[in-house]
């Protein structure tokens, strides 16, 4: 499938926010959708014309699960998201769902 990370945290309802509208400003940000209960956000560079998207987002209880389909590094069209997690001094932990 894709390279699966998760970025755990203690987010608070407004970081989220905020992180949200940050990433539906990406301009890769194709769609979000429900699926299975959890909202997801799709983003797809311009080239992609292939079925799978570069990249799903998923916020979770526990942190928000990301899913790299073009890509093994986690932060790729993501540098805005850790730039906030690191300037807000947000303390996180990535699982690397390939360990």
């Amino acid at each position: 499938m894709g390279f699966e990370y998760k970025i755990k945290a203690d987010f608070t309802t407004g970081q989220l926010q905020e992180i949200t509208d940050l990433l539906e400003r990406n301009p890769y940000f194709e769609k979000k959708y429900n699926f299975q209960g959890k909202e997801n956000r799709q983003f797809r560079h311009p080239e992609n014309k292939a079925e799978m998207p570069n990249l799903i987002i998923i916020f979770e209880i526990d942190g928000i699960y990301i899913c790299q389909f073009s890509t093994s590094y986690l932060w790729t069209w993501l540098e805005v998201l850790k730039s906030y997690l690191d300037s807000n001094k947000i303390t996180y932990i990535i699982t690397d769902y390939q360990e």
